[in-house]
């Protein structure tokens, strides 16, 4: 998603995504300052996993569609593809494709949209987005090593016509088409530069087939972007320079902002509380927007965690139900997200009908049969009982894995486990995101928290994230049960919104209120605020979270 897993951060439903103007000069009409919180941890459009990576890659390179957004509601745009066709039975995709180049001036072509999709599925890659492909025929099994690359349903009819077989007719599966991993590959530049490792962040050999090339980057400093004269729709593209500049100081962006320096700041939580204090600016307009978030408490359950309690359900179900999300909602984001029961956000659909109106809030009945502290007690000493484990509770001592800044969220959850379990929660700071990540792999931690954006607009954004097999939810907990496998896979065949809707319902009530394998909190409610003198800037709910390539001055 969106989608997006966060690694260098924690509160990934908080993270800002900002931009901002530079000072007037000469060169202010043609460039627009960015602001990030965190490097992004590769430019390999098959490896993307963070927010900040989305947003670049969707700049400097391009897919068969681009993801628009009018009033909050997501759109398609014909981008590298100028048309295609679907055959009677859905099954067959063919796309004819631009005339159009990389910056190096080579021509881009079908098979490296279909280089792509096979380096993707590659299994030694173990690129963590892989099942986004498995829709199309063949792909889960050459990833799962059951297969072939020539059994994978991507083929290049000529230089211009890619055709994509599915293995099952998928409504959705063109808004797929549009996430970064599906972007075209040369392999003939990632092997000279020696391999998918060393292509991660290898920048100055890569080349760009959209909007902008990246033409300088300093680590823990600024990016900069330069228009890239060999794009396609080069001129429509009207800034000739952006510069994304890494800080993770709100104070900064909002100095920005009150000195009128901005020309867009995206902002959720606690921060949108103080941008809202100068939206009766003249200087920026303020707009609002659902967004396709879901901030969540993670259990560590590929071990128990370092307290080895996390692999009992009844454990983490006291942990969830023992959590007001109002509350959480205000000490964590001042109010200014909303609290969740379910963990697909209410901005999904399914065909027309919206999801969350049919599932509803799924944890709410639990919450109000466990509604005293008692109660929650007494569920977590079954869990303790079922492990073989002392039911004092007294004893209980549970490690939560963080990283600096994250310090509303620890004190909350220390003060609300000790007041509704009696149990100590212990927060263990990482100095740094390489230190976060290394403790999260090796398993010292039982409670985290973090996020996920959608990739598109199907709850199967949210709900493979959970299957055994995904690349994701290794890095969420470890969440293992083979009757969910199982019941994912019958959506495969499945292509009428009602059927789906209630398979989806009942994937998501079997990890929720049985396994209870995530513990869903918060969803942004994003804010906006625009310069008056910027048109254009496009803001999508799944996928990338800033669109800023056609935008301009007006």
């Amino acid at each position: 998603m969106k989608k997006t897993l966060l690694d260098t951060t924690l509160i990934a439903a908080l993270t800002l995504l900002l931009s901002a103007c530079g000072g007037k000069s000469a060169a202010h009409d043609d460039t627009l300052n960015l602001v990030q919180g965190s490097d992004p941890t590769t430019v390999d459009v098959n490896d993307v996993r963070n927010a900040n990576e989305f947003d670049v890659l969707n700049a400097t390179q391009e897919g068969l569609f681009r993801i628009t957004s009018k009033n909050g509601h997501d759109g398609l745009q014909l981008a590298q593809a100028k048309s295609y066709t679907v055959s009677k039975d859905g099954l067959t995709y063919t796309f004819k494709l631009r005339d159009a180049k990389w910056s190096d001036g080579k021509a881009v072509t079908a098979q490296q949209f279909v280089d792509s999709i096979i380096r993707e599925l590659t299994p030694k890659n173990a690129f963590a987005y892989a099942s986004m492909a498995y829709d199309i025929e063949g792909a889960e099994a050459f990833n799962t090593g059951k297969g072939t690359a020539a059994g994978v349903g991507a083929k290049a009819l000529d230089a211009h016509t890619l055709q994509l077989t599915l293995a099952n007719k998928t409504p959705y599966f063109l808004k797929k088409l549009a996430s970064v991993v599906f972007y075209p590959v040369r392999l003939d530049l990632i092997n000279k530069a020696g391999g998918t490792k060393a292509w991660k962040t290898d920048w100055q050999d890569q080349a760009s087939n959209g909007a902008y090339t990246i033409t300088s980057w300093k680590k823990n400093g600024k990016m900069v972007l330069t228009k890239n004269p060999k794009f396609w729709n080069a001129k429509k593209v009207s800034f000739k320079t952006v510069t994304i500049t890494t800080t993770a100081k709100d104070a900064t962006v909002l100095s920005l902002l009150q000195s009128g320096q901005l020309d867009f700041v995206k902002a959720s939580g606690a921060q949108a509380a103080d941008f809202d204090k100068l939206s009766s600016s003249a200087k920026v307009v303020k707009s609002t927007q659902a967004s396709g978030n879901t901030s969540f408490l993670a259990f560590n359950q590929h071990n128990g965690g370092l307290s080895k309690l996390m692999t009992n359900a009844k454990i983490r179900q006291a942990l969830s139900l023992a959590i007001n999300r109002e509350a959480y909602n205000k000490a964590v984001a001042n109010g200014q997200s909303k609290a969740v029961y379910s963990f697909v956000p209410a901005s999904i659909s399914v065909g027309t009908s919206n999801y969350h109106d049919y599932a509803g809030d799924l944890l709410k009945p639990a919450l109000e049969k466990y509604n005293t502290d008692a109660k929650l007690r007494a569920l977590f000493a079954a869990g303790l009982k079922e492990l073989g484990q002392s039911t004092d509770l007294a004893k209980v001592k549970l490690t939560y894995l963080t990283m600096a800044g994250d310090e509303d969220t620890s004190s909350f959850l220390a003060q609300t486990y000790k007041k509704a379990l009696g149990i100590t929660v212990k927060a263990v700071v990482a100095p740094d995101s390489a230190s976060f990540i290394a403790a999260r792999n090796g398993n010292k931690y039982d409670l985290l928290t973090n996020g996920w954006n959608g990739d598109y607009d199907d709850p199967s954004t949210f709900l493979n994230l959970w299957v055994s097999t995904g690349g994701f939810q290794q890095f969420f907990g470890g969440y293992d049960d083979p009757a969910y496998d199982k019941l994912y896979a019958t959506l495969a065949p499945v292509s009428d919104t009602q059927s789906r809707l209630a398979i989806y319902k009942r994937l998501e009530t079997l990890l929720l209120t049985k396994d209870y394998g995530v513990a869903p909190l918060i969803s942004a409610q994003n804010r906006y605020y625009i310069a008056k003198d910027i048109k254009g800037i496009q803001t999508p709910t799944f996928g990338p979270d800033l669109d800023y390539v056609y935008a301009s001055r007006k």
